[in-house]
């Protein structure tokens, strides 16, 4: 296995690439391996003030209410000192999108989506927590998930 950096001064941010003439389960392995350890969490605090580093892959949602940042998984919320916009700018760009001005959602842990909503999305996650697209984001939101209309 060869291991190389490329400098480009075109390149806007940082990127990692694996090359393979084919997707083994190797290359998976790979790939899930390297997005842990870049995205390995996000420093929260819990209920009792305790802080504690929740694993990316753990979180349901990240959202803004009463002016502070919150981040949920299945097991309770917490609350977090970065902002919503540098959590975005860190977080995987494929597992995770921003549905609203407040809102961002594990891809991942949506369980299914409401589509009836006129120019919204109802997108309901694992825990049956229900969240709603702006409607700048629908159109969006639906080709990230492939739904044709």
């Amino acid at each position: 296995m060869r291991v190389r950096a490329r400098i480009d001064k075109g390149i806007e941010a940082l990127e990692i690439q694996i090359c393979n003439n084919e997707l083994t389960p190797q290359v998976k392995q790979l790939v899930e391996d390297i997005s842990a350890f870049v995205n390995e969490g996000i420093a929260v605090t819990d209920f009792r003030g305790e802080k504690i580093m929740l694993p990316t892959r753990d979180i349901l949602r990240i959202y803004t209410e009463n002016q502070r940042v919150m981040v949920q998984d299945a097991k309770g919320i917490y609350n977090t000192p970065e902002k919503l916009y540098e959590l975005e700018g860190r977080l995987d760009e494929g597992q995770f999108f921003r549905i609203s001005k407040s809102e961002i959602v594990n891809l991942k842990k949506i369980k299914r989506l409401d589509l009836n909503i006129t120019g919204t999305i109802k997108v309901i996650l694992s825990d049956g927590t229900e969240a709603y697209t702006s409607r700048r984001n629908v159109t969006k939101l639906k080709q990230i998930l492939g739904i044709k209309g």
